[in-house]
Formats: structure tokens, C-alpha cells, sequence
């Protein structure tokens, strides 16, 4: 019993907030390499991780992927 109202998407803004948390990430890795006795986050966890950011951020950049906030409510003169 609910319409549609409206949408906005958000793409842009997650794009440009992963962009920050790859910068931050580099500069990070220093002191991250070394938690947990170097093992735990080794070259190969870098590397994943900066694939991870950089292929979401494309994703959001060029529109394949999305966060919507959909906005539903009552119909119009429902009495509700």
C-alpha cells in the first residue's frame, strides 16, 4: 500500500569517499604492515585491499553501481 515518492543516488559521493580511503590507506600501510607481526597483513592483504578501493571506485564513478535512498509513504488522501 505504499507509492513511490522519490530517489536519490549517491554514487559520486561513495566514489569520492573511497578515493579518500585509498589515500589514507597508503598513507597508513606503514604502521598497518606492521600490526599482528607483519603476517596478518602482508603484501598480498595490500594488494587486495587496494584492488578492493580502487575497483569500487570505479564502479561508482561510471555509474555500473549504486546506493539509492528511496523515499515510500502512503498514497495521497489515504487517512493515514
Amino acid at each position: 500500500g505504499l507509492e513511490w515518492h522519490e530517489a536519490s543516488g549517491h554514487a559520486l559521493d561513495y566514489a569520492r569517499t573511497l578515493a579518500i580511503w585509498h589515500r589514507r590507506f597508503d598513507e597508513a600501510w606503514p604502521r598497518i604492515q606492521g600490526q599482528a607481526g607483519g603476517t596478518r597483513f602482508d603484501e598480498r592483504f595490500r594488494r587486495l585491499w587496494k584492488y578492493y578501493l580502487a575497483y569500487c571506485e570505479v564502479g561508482f564513478r561510471t555509474g555500473r553501481i549504486d546506493v539509492l535512498q528511496i523515499a515510500l509513504g502512503r498514497p495521497a488522501g489515504s487517512g493515514a
